[in-house]
């Protein structure tokens, strides 16, 4: 029977955001569950349109039954967000919010519906200061906050934004945004986040699947007295099975600001994937699908994982030793042209269980910065099978869209076939063992630099290939 907690009590309001804010605010004193079902008795259609943001508070529990929820066109708006969020009492320890649940059940799917326009770049044109308002899911200054098992269509920007959160639990998020705009992120973790769990995510993302980035933040300064810390640490991200041409999970940090304590595990390339779109009926013939492109099978992304950067210089001062520290990386299969790139800085990281295949070439490239105690192993490098899908296809197809002079990326405009290449790098303590490559590689390690470190293990499908091609102060020994 219908109830107070039911949007559709609220049909003679004037909008859905109405509607559903009423549900939201009638449960907020009685800790009852909010249920948006698929029918919208005020409109007569299976779509609720979101023309303001719905604001959930401490103690906050929405299921979404099954339900198509939608941004409305013209509309910049999230679709939830906590209710203290760019308010006063949201940037005090008082106003911190917690214990917030949103839970699909069946195919409940949200959709950013007609881009805006509004991008990162030209955000103040359209009058704001910064561009989270276009993210489906946006939280500041929260904890406890549980996201499971909703489709994912079209996000106008990242789809989830968090900022100085904690205890975060997202799981069974399932993307459909084959490159529809610029910057199209799945998840992403900003200054203060920390206790995280990102699992069981799949689909296709326009960008980063998931995004750790500690850079300059509009909200240290609000959030000040608060003393919090603002570091991003003690992550857990693992089972993701999906396709984009950047990176599964990037890591990036300037300024001071550190990352540390996280576990990336399980990464597969879902390289067949041709998604059927999730938006119902009357939006989209019942059963088509949008091909991510004729060819998704010849396909190869940027990165599998991404630690640190060297191009983020406008943004204050490049990380140093010691900002990005205790990272390990296991079993990421991907046909991208690096498994797992290091940048810029990291301390004591552990990358294990890397298969390249098909496009694949590198399977841990370690760009300029200042490295120490980095453990390679089981690295699995057998090259590029088929000699018509050539890497030089795809080579960083962001930084051609955008103009950027990815310093991190110069050197793989003529890589080298290698399963360890260095490109310029400062690295000491760098242990590599196990190491496969396949007949068509040029080496077991490649490229120049500062570099003391030791090698075992390796075998080669071709014994005339080097182990070592690189040149310089470049010496790792073999044992």
């Amino acid at each position: 029977m219908m109830n107070q907690y039911n949007p559709n009590f609220y049909k003679n309001l004037e909008d859905d955001s109405a509607m559903i804010q009423a549900a939201v605010d009638a449960a907020r004193d009685s800790g009852e569950a909010v249920t948006i079902p698929r029918f919208n008795e005020r409109t007569g259609e299976c779509v609720w349109d979101i023309s303001r943001a719905i604001e959930l508070y401490t103690g906050s529990v929405i299921y979404l039954d099954n339900c198509y929820i939608r941004q409305a066109d013209g509309a910049i708006q999230n679709i939830f967000r906590n209710s203290n969020n760019e308010k006063p009492e949201g940037y005090t320890r008082e106003g911190r919010q917690h214990d917030i649940t949103i839970i699909g059940f069946g195919n409940a799917t949200l959709d950013g519906g007609n881009y805006p326009g509004m991008n990162e770049v030209n955000y103040r044109e359209y009058g704001y200061d910064n561009n989270y308002v276009n993210c489906m899911f946006n939280f500041i200054n929260c904890e406890r906050i549980k996201i499971r098992d909703i489709n994912i269509t079209r996000q106008r920007f990242w789809s989830m934004v968090f900022h100085y959160s904690s205890h975060i639990e997202i799981s069974g998020i399932h993307y459909y945004a084959p490159y529809h705009w610029r910057n199209q992120d799945g998840i992403d973790l900003r200054s203060g986040c920390s206790n995280v769990l990102i699992e069981n995510i799949s689909g296709v993302t326009g960008d980063d699947i998931v995004a750790m980035t500690n850079l300059r933040n509009i909200y240290a300064e609000r959030l000040a007295d608060c003393h919090y810390d603002d570091s991003i640490h003690n992550v857990i991200v693992r089972n993701i099975h999906a396709v984009t041409r950047n990176s599964f999970v990037r890591i990036l940090n300037h300024g001071g600001r550190k990352i540390y304590n996280v576990l990336i595990d399980g990464l597969m390339f879902d390289c067949e994937s041709a998604p059927r779109d999730p938006r119902p009926g009357q939006f989209v013939e019942a059963d088509s699908y949008e091909p991510l492109h004729p060819e998704i099978h010849k396909f190869t992304q940027d990165y599998g994982v991404r630690i640190g950067t060297c191009a983020y210089n406008a943004n204050g001062p490049m990380a140093k030793y010691g900002d990005t520290y205790n990272i390990t990386v296991r079993n990421v299969t991907c046909r991208g042209l690096v498994g797992v790139c290091l940048s810029c800085t990291a301390k004591d990281v552990i990358v294990e269980n890397v298969r390249m295949y098909g496009g694949g070439i590198t399977g841990v490239y370690v760009a300029q910065g200042e490295m120490k105690n980095l453990q390679l192993r089981d690295i699995c490098c057998t090259g590029n099978p088929d000699p018509n899908n050539d890497f030089n296809d795809n080579r960083c197809w962001e930084c051609e869209l955008e103009g950027n002079n990815d310093k991190d990326f110069a050197a793989l405009s003529s890589p080298q076939r290698c399963a360890v290449y260095f490109k310029d790098s400062n690295a000491e303590n760098v242990i590599i063992r196990d190491v496969h490559i396949g007949d068509n590689m040029t080496s077991v390690i490649g490229g120049y630099g500062h570099v003391r470190g030791a090698i075992s293990g390796v075998y080669k499908d071709d014994v005339t290939i080097p182990t070592s091609a690189a040149v310089g102060d470049v010496i790792v020994t073999e044992k």
